[in-house]
């Protein structure tokens, strides 16, 4: 048990620095209470989707026969770690982009979209093979992490808007961070579904 939730702690961990950045840009965008109220539950409902669209996933991966299988699934968070650490992509630049363009009313709606569309590959490459390999009679304590690591972060990213060194620390720092954090996930999945040492074994 204590490895599955530490698992839990660090495969949200490893999404949240890209994350961070963008309640980072949000916040320093609106400023007033209710904007910040807004914010928050929309950044709270959209991660919400993104975990249970991996459940569902995860749910029907599960059925497959031969769990070594399952761990083919860690090649992907490996995969997208990489891509993402060579990519030109600018995420900021898009929520940017966003932003200026948003308003008060949608901006529950906005949150959402801005944290589907900013985070949510990255965070299906590692939300999905984790939960398929899981044992999910421990997903409540899973889920109560990661709305303690999430509620963590928007705490933060709320406090230090205005905190350049901040800002400057995860833009030089956060996809290195990143890359590491998914890499070690996706050999985790790989090993813990027994798929290296069935490999091995083949030789």
């Amino acid at each position: 048990m204590v490895q599955t939730l530490l698992t839990a702690l660090t495969s949200y961990i490893g999404t949240t620095s890209d994350y961070f950045v963008v309640l980072l840009l949000v916040f320093g965008q609106y400023r007033g209470p209710k904007q910040t109220r807004s914010i928050i539950f929309g950044a709270y409902l959209g991660n919400a989707l993104l975990v249970l669209i991996a459940l569902l996933v995860a749910v029907l991966l599960k059925n497959i026969p031969e769990s070594w299988l399952l761990g083919f699934l860690g090649i992907v968070p490996i995969v997208i770690g990489i891509r993402k650490y060579f990519s030109n992509d600018d995420e900021t630049e898009e929520v940017k982009d966003k932003l200026a363009q948003d308003n008060n009313r949608n901006l529950i709606s906005n949150m959402v979209i801005i944290t589907i569309g900013a985070c949510g590959a990255d965070n299906l490459a590692l939300y999905m093979p984790y939960f398929a390999t899981a044992n999910l009679v421990y997903l409540p304590a899973i889920l109560l992490i990661f709305i303690a690591v999430l509620t963590i972060v928007i705490f933060l990213a709320k406090k230090l808007t205005d905190f350049k060194p901040v800002h400057t620390f995860f833009e030089r720092f956060g996809d290195k961070i990143q890359v590491i954090i998914y890499i070690v996930l996706g050999l985790y999945v790989m090993f813990d579904a027994g798929t290296i040492q069935y490999l091995i074994s083949l030789l």
